[in-house]
């Protein structure tokens, strides 16, 4: 029996399209980045979604709108919701 695999479609956050909103799945930065990120409730399985491109980019956290640099964004690794307005939300807590 074959198994097909299912593509995940996984984007970094700053190449994220305007108005698409996707799950964290992993975060490549140094402790610090890491920290500051969850201080602003950006952390693994927590669903995000970019408000606006650019640098800064603005996105959607728990229905507050943050700026973060392009460079600290470009860390942020997401696995876009399919279909875009439909994401499977894991609890997660930034502790």
């Amino acid at each position: 029996m074959i198994m097909a695999s299912i593509p995940i479609s996984t984007v970094r956050l700053d190449r994220l399209p305007p108005g698409m909103c996707a799950v964290v799945r992993r975060i490549e930065s140094e402790d610090e980045d890491i920290q500051r990120l969850k201080t602003l409730g950006i952390c693994v399985g927590r669903r995000v979604e970019l408000v606006k491109a650019g640098d800064p980019l603005i996105v959607r956290v728990f229905g507050s709108r943050l700026g973060l640099s392009a460079e600290l964004a470009s860390r942020v690794w997401l696995e876009a919701c399919s279909p875009p307005d439909h994401c499977i939300l894991e609890e997660s807590s930034c502790a």
